[in-house]
Formats: C-alpha cells, sequence, structure tokens
C-alpha cells in the first residue's frame, strides 16, 4: 500500500499472507502507526549520511528491523558504514540492522530472511493458539 493505493482498492478475495505498506511519514513525525503493524521495517539511505541512525527516531529505535540501503554509496557521500553500525546498534539496542545495496542484490536475502523468520514465528504461534485467522 502507498499513498496511491488504498486498502479498499484492493481485491478482497486475494488471500496473500503478506502486505507491505509504506507509512508515507518520515522518522520524526510518520502518519502511520507501528501499533497497526504486525512487523515493521524502517529503511534509511546511506546518503543521508552517517549521522541518521544517531539521531534516533521511532523508525530507528522501535522498528522490528532496520535496513541501512545504498551502501554502494558510502564512499562518494562520505558516510562511514562503520560508524552507522556502531550507532545503529546503540540505537537499538542491538536490534537487527541489514546493510543492503537492493539495486545491487547485497543484503535482500537478508531482508527476506528477517521477514519471513518474524512470520513464520507468528504464524507458529497462532496454529499453537488454535485461534483462526
Amino acid at each position: 500500500l502507498t499513498r496511491r493505493i488504498r486498502a479498499d482498492e484492493i481485491n478482497p478475495e486475494r488471500k496473500d499472507p503478506l502486505l507491505l505498506c509504506e507509512s508515507g511519514g518520515d522518522n520524526l513525525a510518520a502518519n502511520f502507526s507501528s501499533e497497526l503493524a504486525d512487523y515493521t521495517v524502517y529503511v534509511i539511505d546511506v546518503a543521508g549520511g552517517d549521522k541518521v541512525p544517531r539521531k534516533g527516531g521511532p523508525g530507528i529505535t522501535q522498528s522490528d528491523l532496520l535496513v541501512i540501503n545504498k551502501i554502494d554509496l558510502a564512499e562518494a557521500v562520505g558516510a562511514s558504514l562503520e560508524i552507522m553500525k556502531r550507532d545503529a546498534g546503540k540505537m537499538r539496542c542491538g536490534g537487527p540492522t541489514v546493510f543492503s545495496s537492493v539495486k545491487e542484490g547485497e543484503g535482500v536475502d537478508s531482508i527476506i530472511s528477517h521477514i519471513m523468520h518474524a512470520y513464520n514465528d507468528a504464524r507458529t504461534l497462532v496454529e499453537k493458539s488454535g485461534l483462526r485467522v
């Protein structure tokens, strides 16, 4: 879902187990509540500089997965991936962070792995509880 595609425009006949939504917000004033999502992925761009993780904000600190994308641009923009790794680790209290260059396919498998692991864990909990969804 994005600002251009609303939930009520999606075919209700579909039974997809995964729905990706773009919040349309930023790290400081998102207009989408993470309380409404089962799993949140926050993506930042290396081109924003290596100070972005240490600025904190709910996307950095509270997302289930932080993705630092466009790592191939780090040298060109003078961003240190080591600083970003250190600061993300501190701000996220060790929560998962994946460094990627999605355009180049780097880190994509790790992103998918994190999402699918969480999905499978949630599915197992639902099955064990006997609830129907």
